[in-house]
């Protein structure tokens, strides 16, 4: 999953082209947040959660995209500047909007 993030998040940013490096912390972040939002039960198999994190592929696309643009403005709540504001959806909203939630539960 990793190399098929990177490879659309480098066609998506063309015009603006991430260092790899970059494009690759943010990829593995983007993995990271995704499995904790999850909190996949420890009767989760590798293969169940990778078949789950390829039904959400576009939710955590978009997670690596939302660190990717958020680059130099870590924690910042709105900016304006030139007559451009800006101002970022935090990344609850991200998850919402893909319909991603943790799962819930007591597991044995």
């Amino acid at each position: 999953m990793n190399e098929e993030l990177m490879e659309e998040l480098s066609l998506y940013l063309a015009d603006n082209p991430e260092s790899e490096s970059i494009l690759t912390l943010s990829v593995n972040r983007a993995i990271r947040s995704f499995k904790n939002k999850r909190n996949y039960p420890s009767s989760y198999t590798d293969d169940k959660i990778k078949n789950d994190m390829k039904k959400c592929y576009d939710c955590i696309f978009d997670l690596a995209l939302y660190f990717l643009v958020k680059q130099g403005a870590e924690f910042q709540g709105s900016h304006s500047e030139s007559s451009v504001n800006r101002s970022w959806e935090s990344e609850t909203e991200i998850y919402i909007n893909h319909g991603v939630f943790p799962f819930a539960g007591s597991f044995n």
